[in-house]
């Protein structure tokens, strides 16, 4: 039976208010924790020097930081897009449980596959403007 990694790290976080608005996490930053969504929505965005550009919106169950724990710094900024409650877990004792446990391990595998394959679709369907490009092509 595949475990809910969503609730086994549910479980175990502090309840952690965030008004609308809120920065959760900034890109660059040091991971020092995995959320869980329990209300509210936050949005995973990048951004540069003049633009914002927003990744996606989560919800309720969904895990946000779990790729930063595991490499140690947020690859995007996250930020409250209305007030939210977060399950807070300090990334050392989510590292702690993957390593004890090869269920957790395995399910945070596949949640991160996934993830890879979420992100290669969003860029194979991305507008032509947005597109990345090999080096050397025009």
């Amino acid at each position: 039976m595949p475990i809910d990694l969503s609730a086994e790290l549910d479980a175990i976080a502090i309840n952690t208010p965030v008004v609308k608005g809120s920065f959760v996490f900034s890109s660059s930053d040091p991971a020092s924790a995995v959320y869980v969504v329990r209300t509210g929505k936050v949005a995973l965005i990048w951004a540069d020097s003049n633009d914002v550009y927003p990744f996606d919106i989560f919800g309720p169950g969904t895990i946000i930081g779990l790729p930063a724990a595991l490499n140690g710094e947020y690859s995007a900024t996250a930020r409250a897009v209305e007030d939210s409650e977060l399950g807070f877990i300090p990334a050392d004792r989510v590292l702690e449980m993957l390593e004890r446990n090869p269920t957790h391990m395995h399910a945070t595998m596949k949640l991160l596959a996934m993830e890879v394959a979420r992100m290669r679709d969003i860029i194979a369907n991305a507008p032509a403007d947005n597109k990345l490009h090999l080096v050397g092509e025009a």
